[in-house]
């Protein structure tokens, strides 16, 4: 093992596609250990059965893997990708840099497409997963976290909500380190541990409503929508659901919480029965000048 935790062979992997967790061809992974969510540059391209990601201005959301050689190696030939002859491959595997949503900036290898994409097919967002949620008819699933989960606050912000299953975010922690857009505050957000599990509250909304919240979130420069995997409380499997996490540019620490931010998100917490413990710990870090990573 290196001093950072890694295996000292292998390779991280920045997928994309359907490799990500939820997706068609997410139990290739399944052996691989997740690093977390991150952001590559380029535009991202629907090609039908799969997307490709291209060279370019834009910012492209998926995931970042740790892969022996061998699985390395297994995904070249999903990917259609041919050491030997990357010029004729219909993706080249290089390295690219790629930042984790809390800021920090590492190597990784990605697979950009190798043709010219079609007209039209752009996806502007840079999220696959939220792609072919957004292409399915009817009601879209979301998730709130924070103040959101005070039922007032966010009815509030974008009208009726209807039934509201609680559940948890896994993985993820609960945050208080993104800049507030109004002064020198925090508010709240998801970061990345591996090992945490954050409280939230599933809802099915209009994509009216999720365009609605995207202006109180100020998306994209502020928070970033993304589609995660959450789980239901009561439930085996994942579901996939809209929801907000900070831009890096955003993310800080040592700033204080505003005493109304704080009173709606311990309101959220009772209303679901929850513990405040975990609210009142990120918030003694913070006051302490400690950053959470």
């Amino acid at each position: 093992m290196t001093a950072s935790g890694m295996p000292a062979s292998g390779s991280r992997l920045f997928v994309y596609g359907t490799l990500l967790r939820g997706l068609s061809r997410a139990q290739v992974l399944r052996d691989a250990r997740f690093l977390g969510p991150a952001l590559a540059e380029g535009r991202l391209f629907d090609l039908g059965r799969y997307p490709g990601l291209r060279p370019g201005r834009g910012l492209v959301v998926g995931e970042v893997w740790h892969v022996d050689d061998a699985m390395l190696q297994r995904i070249d030939r999903i990917e259609d990708f041919d050491p030997r002859d990357p010029n004729g491959s219909l993706y080249r595997r290089g390295e690219v840099p790629v930042r984790s949503l809390s800021g920090v900036q590492l190597p990784a290898f990605t697979y950009h497409y190798n043709r010219r994409p079609p007209g039209r097919a752009r996806i502007p967002h840079g999220d696959y997963r939220r792609y072919l949620l957004e292409h399915r008819p009817g009601p879209q699933p979301m998730v709130a976290y924070g103040s959101n989960l005070r039922l007032s606050r966010i009815e509030e912000r974008i009208g009726p909500v209807g039934r509201r299953r609680p559940g948890t975010f896994p993985g993820f922690r609960l945050s208080l380190e993104k800049r507030a857009a109004g002064g020198p505050r925090v508010v709240a957000n998801l970061r990345f541990t591996g090992r945490d599990r954050c409280p939230g509250a599933l809802h099915r909304v209009a994509p009216s409503q999720l365009e609605a919240m995207d202006g109180f979130e100020g998306t994209p420069d502020h928070y970033l929508r993304v589609v995660l995997p959450f789980q239901p409380a009561g439930e085996r499997g994942m579901r996939l659901a809209h929801t907000w996490i900070a831009h890096p540019d955003r993310v800080t620490s040592g700033l204080p919480v505003a005493p109304e931010y704080l009173d709606h998100l311990r309101a959220g917490y009772r209303e679901f029965g929850w513990a405040q413990a975990p609210i009142d710990l990120a918030l003694a870090d913070l006051f302490q000048g400690r950053d959470e990573a």
